[in-house]
């Protein structure tokens, strides 16, 4: 499994790092990544081995190592961990995730009865994918051309599932998302079905799948590509391909499904579980205030007054009561480019060492000039002998301005020296 993921990792593109660890507060990602219900796995590297440690829907899998000088994290389905990781949980329903529909719930007031007229309006068929970041946990809500048919969260489901995802809309900080799928695709996936095949190839799982849908005349089977990143489907009615989208041939592993009944459609109606004038607890900030505030965690925008973000639910007086060496840190991944050039600067003043592996990452990886010669500036300000040598690797760099400047400043370096 090991050699899999590593060839997979030449492909895929991490959502966090890599980053040093003396340039990341390790517990503080854990919980971050906890609180949004994240689903991927870390990746731990020195230079004698490289841990993996999965988390599904923000619970980790495994021990952390004692020791590591690279991490990093890469999203992944949650049927992908189980399979690789051969974790003793079952597979997740395989929905596909497309970019989400987007719905302004500004433009609503936040109102929660606006918000499924809405959805009624859009005429969707897909689902709404709710986080609840208070009590940690999934719901989902299932839609067809904008009505609700159905409704999922933990082990319930239907109208006892809906006022559940409802009350935690109305009581609790929640994360919304809204994904679209055929009708087809909604159809086979609600319906009565459980996983009787999982195989790493595509040619023994196809073959499995027709043989299959012909002995269960009249109901289908699906076959699902589990990759990385995304879900596909291919169905098979009497042995032949009748749907497919967005299927994946080269995908890391197959789940056949055997559908035993076609769900019936029944309407459930929200508006019985919503209380009048309830608001969808996602907050915005003060459109009076003339100041922006920033979650230093995800970097949404945030209200003066909040206490946990309504994006990540980082819980916000942590971060003021954290040292402030370590603030500038986080300020290193700051969304404004002018707030990073006078964070770089601050850090050059006061001579931060836990800064260098990051600067490091930042001259990399950035293309503003500005901000690159503000990182050089603060390396001339530096003591350290690290700081020369990012200095010197600048020097070379391929924007001439920025050779010159980090050229300058090593020669007064060692002019005020001699």
């Amino acid at each position: 499994m090991k050699k899999e993921l590593l060839d997979l990792l030449k492909k895929a593109k991490p959502v966090f790092g890599p980053i040093h660890r003396e340039a990341v507060n390790l517990s503080w990602i854990l919980e971050i990544h906890s609180s949004s219900l994240q689903t991927g796995f870390y990746v731990f590297q020195s230079l004698e081995q490289t841990h993996f440690l999965p988390m599904v829907d923000g619970a980790l899998w495994g021990n952390l190592p004692e020791y590591f000088e690279m991490l990093s994290f890469y999203k992944s389905t949650k049927n992908f961990l189980i399979h690789n990781f051969q974790l003793p949980i079952s597979p997740d329903f395989p929905l596909h995730r497309g970019e989400p529909v987007w719905v302004n719930l500004e433009s609503l007031s936040f109102n929660i009865k606006e918000f499924f007229k809405k959805l009624e309006h859009f005429a969707t068929t897909g689902f709404v994918e709710v986080e609840d970041r208070v009590k940690r946990e999934k719901g989902y809500i299932f839609l067809q051309n904008g009505l609700i048919v159905d409704a999922r969260i933990k082990q319930q489901r239907g109208e006892e599932a809906l006022k559940q995802i409802i009350n935690s809309l109305s009581e609790n900080v929640c994360m919304i998302n809204l994904y679209q799928l055929e009708d087809i695709t909604l159809g086979f996936l609600l319906s009565d079905s459980k996983v009787v095949s999982v195989s790493w190839n595509l040619e023994d799982a196809q073959d499995f799948c027709q043989e299959l849908s012909r002995r269960h005349m009249g109901l289908p089977t699906l076959l699902v590509s589990v990759s990385m990143q995304d879900y596909g489907y291919r169905v098979f009615m009497d042995g032949y391909v009748i749907y497919q989208a967005s299927f994946d041939e080269k995908a890391d592993v197959f789940e056949v499904y055997l559908v035993n009944q076609i769900k019936q459609f029944d309407i459930l109606n929200p508006y019985d579980y919503i209380e009048e004038g309830s608001k969808i607890k996602i907050l915005k900030s003060d459109d009076r205030s003339t100041i922006i505030y920033f979650c230093p965690a995800c970097w949404s925008v945030i209200s003066e007054k909040d206490k946990l973000c309504p994006n990540c639910g980082y819980d916000l007086t942590d971060f003021h009561n954290m040292p402030y060496e370590y603030k500038l840190l986080m300020g290193l991944e700051h969304p404004v480019v002018e707030m990073r050039i006078n964070v770089i600067h601050t850090v050059g003043m006061k001579d931060l060492i836990s800064a260098l592996p990051q600067l490091e990452h930042m001259a990399n990886k950035e293309s503003n000039p500005m901000l690159l010669m503000a990182i050089v500036d603060a390396l001339g300000r530096m003591s350290h002998p690290e700081a020369i040598e990012l200095l010197r690797k600048l020097s070379n760099h391929t924007y001439p301005v920025i050779r010159s400047r980090a050229r300058y400043m090593l020669d007064k370096k060692f002019t005020h020296k001699t």
